[in-house]
């Protein structure tokens, strides 16, 4: 699927777009390949990279250093193997149990960006309101750092402004 293709663009009313449903049709029209996790995850890393590295070349002269990074990631309901990505940079950093409340089906991950130090460093990464309950329920075999950040989110304790601790 090349999407240059035209029948994946629209010039309507002036207005400029990718036709995302045509796309979602063809792909789903094939067979589709059983992935895991892993395998999805290490086939988005690069336009992933890629995309972080713009959001923040375009967001350095916006904000002073450090300024935060807030990505949402949520799995296409109706196409297996597809994760949208946004990228929204800010100055300060997002309560964490307001954004649970606000995308509770997305995974929020919050970055610090240190410019002088050409530092990025996760502040925290926390996964559905439906997985967080499950997993604070039962948290064996799950990553420890994880189940701190649900943990941390439910007492209130990533309901920061800033997490420059993170840099000392």
């Amino acid at each position: 699927m090349n999407s240059d293709d035209p029948k994946y663009q629209y010039d309507r009313f002036g207005k400029k777009g990718a036709r995302v449903g045509q796309a979602v049709i063809d792909i789903m029209s094939n067979d589709q390949p059983d992935y895991t996790v892993e395998e999805i995850l290490e086939g988005i890393a690069p336009e992933f990279t890629k995309e972080m590295e713009k959001t923040i070349n375009e967001n350095v002269g916006k904000f002073r250093s450090p300024f935060y990074v807030l990505v949402l990631t949520k799995k296409e309901a109706f196409a297996d193997n597809v994760l949208h990505n946004w990228f929204i940079a800010r100055q300060t950093a997002p309560f964490a149990s307001k954004t649970m409340f606000e995308y509770p089906i997305h995974t929020k991950t919050l970055y610090i960006v240190n410019v002088e130090r050409g530092d990025v460093k996760v502040c925290w990464s926390l996964p559905g309101i439906a997985d967080c309950q499950a997993i604070a329920k039962n948290p064996a075999n799950i990553s420890q750092e994880l189940v701190d950040w649900i943990l941390n989110c439910f007492d209130g304790k990533l309901d920061k402004d800033n997490f420059e601790h993170l840099f000392k």
